[in-house]
Formats: C-alpha cells, structure tokens, sequence
C-alpha cells in the first residue's frame, strides 16, 4: 500500500502517465483483436500491481471511462480523481454508469469496471468460489458486455523487478448474438477464475484491504 502510494504520489507530479507502465506485448495485441470487432471493450479489472498506473497505461492506447467509487477523506479523493481525470482517464460513479459506459463502448472506447470488490448489493451478484472461499462477485461487467455485445477482457497488473509496471490480458471472453442471464453468469465466473489463477500465481500483487468474502449490506 505504501509503494502504490508514493507511486501515485509521483503520477500527480509527473506530466508521462506511462513512464513505468506499460502493457506487455502479446497483450497488446490481444486487445488490439479484441477492439478490431468494433464494439469497443469492457475491462474486468482487479486491484493488481498499481491499478492506477495500469489504467493510464490503458488510457494512453484508447479512450478510458473508468466506473469508480469515491474515498471518504474528500482532499485525498479530489487529489486522487483530479490526477487520474489530468493524465487521460475519464470516471463515472456507479450510479447511473451503464448509459454513460454504453455509450463509450458505442464510440470504440473501453470501460473499466472492477471484478474484486464487495457489490453494493446481493442482486446484482453471483457466488462463485475465490481463492477457497465462497465470494460474492459483481456481474456488472459481464452484464455490459451482454447488452453491449462488447467482449469482456480480463485484466491484471503486476510489478516487474525494474519496479516498473506490467499490464497483461487474461482472458477474453466474446458474447454471442443473445447473451442473457446464463452467459453473464458463466462470463462473471470465468473472469473470477482467471483473477484467482493470476493471484495464486503472483500473491504479492493482489492488494485487499476490506473483508472481500463479506456478503453485501444489501
């Protein structure tokens, strides 16, 4: 936590956004096919390495809408949104974030949403096993993707030993002409089990401070 600070810290003084991140070749070109459908892309993101420098490293190859949750402590907040919105990355909130992502994604943009996090509510999630533990898990990306017939690309960052930052796809999952409930379903879960096959395998660049297996408040 306390490097991905600093890091963050030296990106709000920093004019390059890209200087120590990148996204690794072969993914690149993954997601190069993954936009040639011209649908644009939903990104099931994960608190990974340092999201933030990973999201600029997106936003640096094209358009970012990334839906967000705001902090508590209002300074760091606007000192944290400002930077990101300076260095090429657009933000929603949750709240009434599908028609401004689909519209993104009709323009050929990406749209960022997490897959890692408690979501706000128990219907709007599945149950899928992680890391051992029964997690609820947000279909939201998923969901867009349906309704947008965008591919979901699932992503994960990690820190190299040059302390530099590496972005890398994981998976692309393709809705067919009608996705409805049973594939957003099978989507939310093949996009979880890629995020865990990623953090049993890097275990260090997984950073989670809530109480991830907790069920939402509503």
């Amino acid at each position: 936590l306390g490097i991905s600070a600093v890091e963050f810290l030296c990106l709000g003084a920093s004019k390059d956004s890209t200087a120590e991140a990148n996204i690794e070749d072969a993914s690149r070109v993954t997601l190069r096919e993954a936009r040639g459908l011209g649908r644009g892309v939903v990104i099931a993101a994960s608190h990974t390495g340092n999201w933030d420098l990973a999201a600029c490293a997106i936003a640096k190859q094209l358009p970012l809408l990334v839906v967000t949750k705001r902090l508590k402590m209002r300074w760091i907040d606007a000192f944290w949104q400002n930077t990101r919105t300076r260095l090429g990355v657009r933000l929603c909130e949750a709240a009434g974030a599908m028609s401004l992502a689909r519209a993104q994604l009709a323009a050929d943009g990406a749209v960022a949403m997490m897959i890692d996090q408690v979501p706000n509510k128990r219907s709007h999630s599945e149950q899928i096993s992680f890391l051992g533990e029964p997690a609820f898990v947000d279909r939201a990306p998923a969901t867009l993707a349906a309704r947008s017939h965008a591919p979901l690309v699932v992503s994960a960052a990690r820190r190299l030993v040059d302390g530099s930052h590496q972005l890398a796809v994981l998976d692309v999952i393709i809705p067919p002409e009608r996705a409805g409930k049973a594939w957003i379903e099978e989507a939310t879960t093949r996009a979880t089990k890629a995020l865990e096959k990623f953090v049993i395998e890097n275990p260090s660049e997984w950073l989670w401070m809530h109480r991830r297996w907790r069920a939402p408040s509503v």
